[in-house]
């Protein structure tokens, strides 16, 4: 059978959620059919009573199904951790085949298999483009240019492309659309936060739709006669040895500041450029014509800029990649951040102290940050 639901969003849409749970318990003789839901105490209780309860689940063991804006429980947000663990628990307690996290309104989500194993950020845009890859083999997957080496690599090894491209969901959501508009398809896009969307569901943000196809492929699985949980498709997933996210505020009235972070990215992209950071380089995926630096667009008709950022690539002495560093001006707030992932053990130290030291206090970019987080 085939199903629709309709949320009604009080803030800026009506999001419909086509639904083919494809003979659920037709075709599944299997007892294990439970799932668990946490809606934060955001809008995604529906999802529950309306979706999955109604085709015959087991949502015993759901966590904080009825909306309440003060949040009492905690943050509704795939990303948090109490969210993730308090879902982990529910799951292992209650022997669960899935669990679901919404953040407040249902745009974002992350999942927990049947281990146990939260899958969100980079594992769940892994597990969304194992499944998409099924379906579309060989098309282009769009993320943010957070995303770790290892991603690429997981996408790649299935055939699938990778577009590197500015943060910000909407960003990276209109990028597929012009994709596709250009000839390149283009079937998923998504961002580290759990925001994503799919070709085939209008390019919207909607965290209710992609659960809804990891809950498809999982049911297809064990129709096939598997007894591993959706946590197997992404099993050679490697991590980044390192990881972190540094700040760094600027000095300045807050009318200037924008303009002054501006010039600190500027100048970043500037001393790559001439070779002033040894073994670093502007980050590129040419096959979706982005180049310098994830940032811009190499084809006829290039997104207008809403917040400077790039990404380089490092390398040691001997050409061998260490790691990448990303830095971007803060659209909201005057400070700047940087992200980094390196692949070798003291690799984000190394590349903290080079950026320090080759870089900010180099260039005299320093004399308007706060960079204690660097020191």
């Amino acid at each position: 059978p085939s199903f629709r639901v309709v949320k009604n969003s009080s803030s800026k849409r009506a999001i419909s959620v086509e639904i083919r749970l494809r003979a659920w318990f037709a075709e599944d003789p299997s007892p294990r059919n439970t799932i668990i839901v946490n809606a934060g105490n955001g809008s995604g209780g529906f999802f529950t009573w309306d979706v999955l309860d109604q085709l015959g689940a087991d949502t015993f063991g759901s966590l904080h199904l009825n909306p309440d804006g003060m949040f009492p429980n905690h943050i509704p947000n795939p990303e948090d951790k109490t969210a993730m663990a308090l879902t982990r628990a529910a799951v292992l307690e209650n022997t669960a085949d899935l669990g679901i996290v919404f953040d407040t309104d249902v745009d974002r989500s992350g999942v927990v298999d049947n281990n146990g194993n939260p899958i969100n950020g980079d594992k769940l845009i892994a597990l969304m483009s194992a499944v998409v890859l099924k379906e579309h083999p060989g098309t282009t997957i769009v993320t943010d240019a957070r995303t770790s080496m290892e991603l690429t690599r997981f996408i790649t090894d299935r055939g699938g492309h990778h577009c590197l491209y500015r943060v910000g969901y909407r960003n990276v959501i209109d990028k597929g659309v012009h994709l596709n508009q250009d000839g390149v398809e283009t079937h998923l896009m998504m961002e580290t936060s759990g925001h994503g969307a799919l070709k085939e569901n209008y390019f919207l943000d909607d965290g209710a739709y992609m659960v809804v196809k990891i809950i498809i492929e999982m049911v297809r699985m064990r129709l096939e006669g598997s007894d591993e949980g959706i946590g197997s498709l992404i099993k050679d997933l490697e991590e980044p040895l390192e990881s972190i996210e540094l700040r760094m505020n600027i000095i300045s009235e807050p009318k200037y500041a924008k303009a002054r972070g501006r010039e600190v990215i500027e100048a970043f992209r500037s001393y790559i450029e001439e070779g002033q950071l040894k073994g670093w380089e502007l980050d590129a995926c040419g096959d979706c014509w982005v180049s310098e630096g994830c940032l811009v667009d190499s084809n006829d008709s290039p997104a207008a800029i809403d917040a400077h950022m790039y990404r380089a690539k490092v390398s040691n002495e001997k050409n061998e990649e260490i790691g990448w560093v990303h830095i971007r001006q803060s659209i909201h707030n005057p400070n700047i951040a940087i992200n980094m992932q390196s692949s070798v053990p003291g690799g984000c130290q190394l590349m903290t102290k080079v950026f320090r030291d080759k870089f900010l206090l180099a260039s005299g970019m320093a004399k308007t940050l706060d960079f204690s987080q660097v020191d």
